[in-house]
């Protein structure tokens, strides 16, 4: 929800425009929502609820313009708890717990500390504003580019040790695309960039009839039977909210962190909704982002409105970069100012290369004043390089541009953002990642083979001559190792068929020997000899 702005008293004609988009956001009271009602409310104070006043709503304009010089409500207003939409959260009895800590006064308790904190990004602007800005293609490029290459090559599973797993990594291949894993946790990445959370529900076949979803989900045998995991559904964090967490001893686990979570109405465990946030807020803001983390949206937004404002700018200059500029005797269009209003129409109306305007010779002169354009494609061009500073995003994966100038390369810079995606996975995929798969042996097997993990493959891709002339490099490598005793032909051929980028990659490490197939072909062939 935007910001309100201070500024002098708007007209009356602004003002009615003004009160009927107040009364469009003001909140009504409980009682009297309809059920469909889904609006979700924001933590800061809803726009124009501190203006209205008891009285006459026909003398909205004075009450505005007394409102717009009263002083803004503290900024610990806008840390207040969330609170989610009607229906989200049930009916069902809450723990006690602390409801939140209030945000210190000083120094943002003043209006100019409320105005700071909104213009950069600090206080946070709820669901429906996220959702918003989703819709822009500035904040939807810099969200998908990592959402999409931080699933783009994906994973590996591998065995560790000598013991042939190629069948069981056959078997978790197949159930993660039945599951459609890739596809859920590049959502769950979107989803963190939009809204600064996003949670995955472990679908293990419970419902509202049947219960049991307020149960710890234990990734044991006896209590995740094989077929137990049915499907991963992606949760858009609007439609949930914590039930309780700890706030009284920070040396627990728990503390603040959700227990239960509110899903519409329905009580889910935490241990059920694998949570993804990779800019977390500090404990005392949690409960006012919902115990989410800082979307990229909301961090990238003074960014992006510079660079709109300067692509607007420019673009308005380029507009009207040119003036024309008659002097004439305005004296003689004193009693006739249409001859002189028709006679500037008449120029703009026939204005080109091929017009021909008339001038009297010692009274008038016409003269073109230009702007000067010289810089302005580099300011721009700043402006675009803050927004992907802000992402970290290279601006030719941001905007599809190579850079220009002498001897310029993106090379660097691409290779920085593969070590920053990684990073990425790492942080935000490798612990809910390990979870799910352990959840799909359980329920392919029945246990977990701690000997089968997974890696993410590397997103810097090599050209086809690089990747001869290493694997020509290993091949030299391992003959002289195995010459040497330090490995035996069966380490280097193990070595190979794990080799991501070796084109014997999944060969079986042990070799085939054709002798035997022979030798008891000629056995047979002798025994049958005779009795030819």
């Amino acid at each position: 929800m935007p910001a309100i702005r201070h500024a002098s008293p708007p007209s009356v004609k602004a003002a009615s425009k003004l009160m009927a988009f107040f009364k469009h956001f003001s909140p009504r009271p409980r009682s009297q929502r309809p059920v469909s009602d889904r609006r979700e409310p924001t933590v800061a104070p809803p726009l124009g609820q501190h203006m209205r006043q008891a009285g006459n709503p026909a003398d909205f304009s004075k009450q505005l313009a007394n409102a717009l010089h009263s002083p803004i409500p503290p900024l610990s207003d806008a840390f207040r708890p969330y609170h989610p939409p009607a229906g989200v959260r049930g009916t069902a009895a809450a723990l006690a717990h602390d409801s939140a800590a209030t945000a210190p006064q000083a120094p943002f308790g003043s209006a100019a500390g409320y105005r700071t904190a909104v213009a950069e990004g600090v206080v946070f602007p709820g669901y429906p504003h996220l959702a918003d800005l989703a819709q822009r293609a500035e904040y939807r490029h810099m969200v998908e580019v990592i959402a999409t290459e931080a699933t783009r090559e994906w994973i590996t599973f591998r065995a560790r040790g000598t013991t042939n797993k190629q069948d069981r990594i056959a078997q978790l291949e197949a159930e993660f695309t039945r599951l459609n894993v890739r596809d859920v946790l590049r959502r769950m990445a979107e989803y963190d960039g939009y809204y600064g959370m996003g949670l995955l529900y472990v679908d293990t076949g419970l419902d509202q009839t049947t219960g049991g979803r307020e149960n710890p989900l234990l990734l044991k045998p006896q209590t995740f039977p094989k077929g137990t995991l049915k499907a991963l559904v992606p949760v858009e964090p609007v439609w949930t909210t914590p039930e309780s967490y700890g706030t009284a001893d920070p040396l627990r686990t728990d503390f603040y962190q959700p227990t239960h979570w509110w899903v519409q109405g329905s009580l889910i465990h935490s241990s059920r909704l694998l949570r993804f946030v990779s800019r977390d807020v500090p404990d005392l803001l949690k409960p006012a982002y919902n115990f989410g983390g800082v979307s990229l949206s909301q961090m990238a937004q003074p960014y992006v409105e510079n660079w709109l404002r300067t692509r607007q700018s420019v673009s308005d200059l380029l507009n009207a970069f040119s003036i024309v500029a008659l002097s004439t005797d305005m004296a003689a269009y004193a009693q006739d100012p249409e001859g002189l209003l028709s006679r500037v129409e008449a120029f703009n109306r026939f204005r080109s290369n091929r017009g021909t305007f008339v001038l009297d010779k010692e009274r008038e002169k016409l003269d073109l004043l230009a702007a000067p354009l010289s810089g302005l494609d580099k300011l721009q061009a700043q402006a675009q390089e803050q927004m992907c500073s802000v992402a970290q995003e290279p601006l030719v994966k941001f905007t599809g541009i190579t850079p220009s100038g002498l001897n310029a390369s993106a090379q660097g810079e691409i290779r920085v953002f593969y070590d920053r995606i990684h990073a990425f996975q790492e942080n935000v995929f490798r612990t809910p990642l390990t979870t799910i798969l352990h959840m799909v042996m359980l329920s392919l097997w029945g246990e977990v083979d701690a000997d089968i993990t997974f890696s993410f493959r590397s997103l810097w891709q090599m050209d086809e001559a690089t990747q001869v002339e290493m694997q020509k490099t290993r091949a030299d490598i391992d003959a002289r190792n195995i010459r040497s005793g330090i490995v035996t032909p069966h380490e280097a051929r193990t070595r190979t068929a794990q080799d991501l980028h070796s084109p014997y990659d999944g060969i079986s490490p042990t070799p085939h020997r054709p002798d035997q197939t022979s030798g008891s072909l000629s056995s047979a062939s002798k025994t049958v000899s005779p009795a030819s």
